[in-house]
């Protein structure tokens, strides 16, 4: 057993909770539920030495945060009481299907009742997320993007500090009086109906990966059903979302009808699908944004969401998805795109640069890119060592 698995073991011990739907991971020492985006990325790192464990961590998230319609909920705060109480009414980018998905694709037929969980989450998606009249599901909230605090939202959410959180508290009132519902939201002008990077990167993804996983279990009306709408997510990304002048995948404001030109490491998430790799725009965005010592994300201790700020700055300016900071679940997404061109020893150097600085800093929620000091809460630490395994 590797350092990293010993770790990541005892960590995953600590986290374990226990509720009458089965076994998960808390997000966090001092979380009170389950959280469909944590989980997911611990399904995804324990896939890697323990897919037994990986499968019933994703049975108890489906078991938890599915609803009959298929989507699946961000959050269920009651989860550890077995209780249906505390379920958000956003969504999430769909990791938990590509987790699933490749699951079965891996181990065939033994994980088949999680590829159908997963493809009731993605056609859940299709049918209630995309307006009639695109290709691209859309988020209505910026907590939906899994990356709710991005520079990308920053024309759409105004302010800062306390006005920035009256911002978001109210949008979120918005889209909830239009029961989180595209057509609805665009009809009565909710100001927050985005095409985001992050998540339709993830969905083009789990299509993708749903897609062979059906194919090794011999489903043809299944695999033929995703090999089309794989094909018409990644048409539409490339479309809508696909920047000529930056190179990179961006966002679209749907409720303004233009295009949100803020580079970030969400653009990345796209280029890791076969379609757009393949298509060529995934490779440019690749060769532009991941080029080892001349990279706008890639500092000497890993991939910054945002392009870095290089020179003197003050560490307590920077969160999650702001300045320098480099989280583990940025690095993964990073591999995830290095790998699908096939530059798998730059995506092995973000691997060990990863490990270093858990190892000198300790697990943290992100790391600066450039000096590699910690921050963020340690409580999120056991974020680092998930996405340092996963692959």
């Amino acid at each position: 057993m590797s350092e990293f698995e010993a770790q990541a073991r005892k960590l995953f011990d600590a986290l374990a909770f226990s509720a009458d739907e089965g076994r998960f991971h808390l997000p966090h020492a001092e979380a009170g539920g389950l959280s469909s985006w944590s989980s997911a990325y611990h399904a995804l790192a324990l896939a890697e030495f323990d897919p037994k464990l990986a499968a019933e961590e994703l049975r108890t998230l489906f078991a938890v945060c599915q609803n009959e319609a298929g989507l699946v909920a961000a959050s269920v705060e009651a989860a550890a009481a077995g209780t249906a109480g505390g379920v958000s009414p956003m969504i999430l980018p769909p990791v938990a299907a590509f987790a699933a998905a490749r699951l079965a694709k891996r181990h065939g037929d033994e994980y088949r009742e999680l590829l159908e969980s997963a493809t009731r989450q993605l056609d859940a998606i299709w049918g209630e997320r995309l307006p009639s009249d695109t290709d691209l599901p859309v988020i209505l909230h910026p907590f939906e993007s899994g990356t709710p605090d991005s520079p990308l939202f920053d024309d759409l959410v105004a302010g800062d500090g306390e006005d920035r959180d009256d911002e978001v508290a109210s949008l979120a009132r918005s889209a909830g009086a239009c029961g989180y519902d595209p057509e609805r939201a665009l009809r009565a002008g909710h100001a927050f109906v985005v095409e985001d990077p992050c998540f339709c990167g993830w969905f083009l993804l789990a299509l993708e990966a749903a897609r062979d996983a059906w194919d090794r279990l011999g489903a043809t009306d299944q695999l033929r059903k995703f090999e089309i709408r794989s094909r018409m997510i990644a048409e539409a990304i490339a479309d809508r979302l696909w920047s000529d002048q930056d190179q990179i995948f961006v966002g679209f404001d749907r409720a303004r009808g233009q295009s949100l030109r803020v580079v970030t490491s969400a653009g990345l998430l796209p280029a890791a699908s076969q379609a757009l790799a393949e298509d060529g725009r995934g490779r440019q965005a690749v060769a532009r944004y991941l080029a080892p010592g001349g990279s706008a994300f890639w500092g000497t201790h890993g991939i910054s969401f945002n392009p870095i700020v290089r020179g003197p700055r003050t560490l307590g300016v920077q969160t999650h998805w702001r300045g320098n900071a480099a989280s583990p679940v940025v690095q993964f997404w990073a591999r995830l795109a290095l790998e699908r061109v096939g530059r798998d020893s730059d995506a092995s150097v973000i691997r060990d640069q990863l490990g270093g600085v858990i190892e000198s800093a300790g697990p943290c929620e992100w790391y600066d890119a450039v000096s590699g000091e910690p921050g963020g809460a340690s409580p999120h630490g056991h974020a680092s060592l998930i996405c340092a395994l996963a692959s």
